[in-house]
């Protein structure tokens, strides 16, 4: 017998079955939904003129009415985008009002214009222009939230026009308006009055041992609070008091801004601003 040549060798060795081999899986790597760095929006600006309007660049005879206001389209989830687009036109809504306040711009331009035409047939010598402005954008861009600010005037006669400034911030994850509850710890509420009052004091300078009701400011029982209408600005909390709200029309508007660097305790850490305790 010829001996098997090195070709028939390798052939025979190919067809042998060295038992059946296991398929392996690629085990599947679940890649984490990244954050939003920022949200794309687009201003939105509504601009109309109601009633006779004389072209004198006077306003006599004419309502005026502007409106701007943001409406986000990415950076974050469908619902979220969409919860906190309808919080936003609730809030300018919400203050923005005659009577009551109304569910769309379209229904609040409609009863201004009312108003408006009803006084002038009524009141042919009355010649006084209503003005009504609001602009609202986003003032500040995180991972986790965004703050925005929303600007009201309005003059519809009377002595004096009136404004309104409203703060928000809203988390990019649950699409919610933020409170101070969601950011900081439970019980925080003793210690960050008493420091924001010594802030407070300071801005306006009046001493600690001076009453604040002497000073013309109306709280609650003499007692300095903080309100609700705050943004969170990077690093800050910015807190707003609208005028008559602690104080009479003559004293204005009051800002406040508060170093969250120096109420590091107070910080929540699963909150949207947790990081800042690292």
């Amino acid at each position: 017998m010829k001996p098997l040549g090195f070709l028939s060798i390798l052939l025979l060795l190919t067809a042998c079955e060295f038992g059946k081999k296991e398929s392996v899986t690629t085990p599947e790597v679940v890649q984490p939904i990244p954050k939003a760095t920022f949200v794309s929006y687009e201003l939105n600006k509504i601009s109309e003129k109601k009633g006779p309007c004389v072209a004198d660049g006077k306003g006599e005879k004419c309502l005026s009415i502007e409106i701007q206001y943001p409406t986000l389209e990415g950076g974050a989830s469908d619902a979220v985008l969409d919860s906190i687009n309808r919080q936003i036109q609730h809030d300018i809504l919400n203050y923005a009002f005659i009577s009551e306040p109304k569910d769309d711009f379209k229904l609040l331009i409609e009863e201004m214009s009312q108003e408006y035409e009803k006084i002038l047939d009524e009141n042919k010598d009355y010649k006084t222009g209503w003005l009504l402005e609001i602009s609202s954008d986003i003032i500040h861009q995180d991972s986790s939230y965004i703050s925005t600010a929303t600007t009201i005037f309005t003059f519809t006669g009377g002595a004096h026009p009136n404004s309104m400034q409203v703060y928000r911030s809203y988390d990019l994850t649950t699409g919610k308006a933020l409170e101070l509850s969601d950011i900081l710890v439970e019980g925080y509420e003793e210690e960050l009055n008493k420091l924001a009052e010594i802030e407070f004091r300071m801005d306006k300078k009046i001493p600690p041992s001076e009453p604040l009701d002497e000073q013309g400011y109306f709280f609650e029982n003499g007692q300095f609070q903080l309100n609700s209408n705050f943004a969170i600005m990077n690093k800050t909390l910015l807190f707003y008091y609208n005028a008559y709200e602690i104080g009479p029309y003559s004293m204005g508007p009051t800002e406040l801004e508060l170093k969250l660097t120096d109420y590091i305790d107070l910080i929540k850490p699963s909150g949207v601003i947790g990081d800042l305790k690292n």
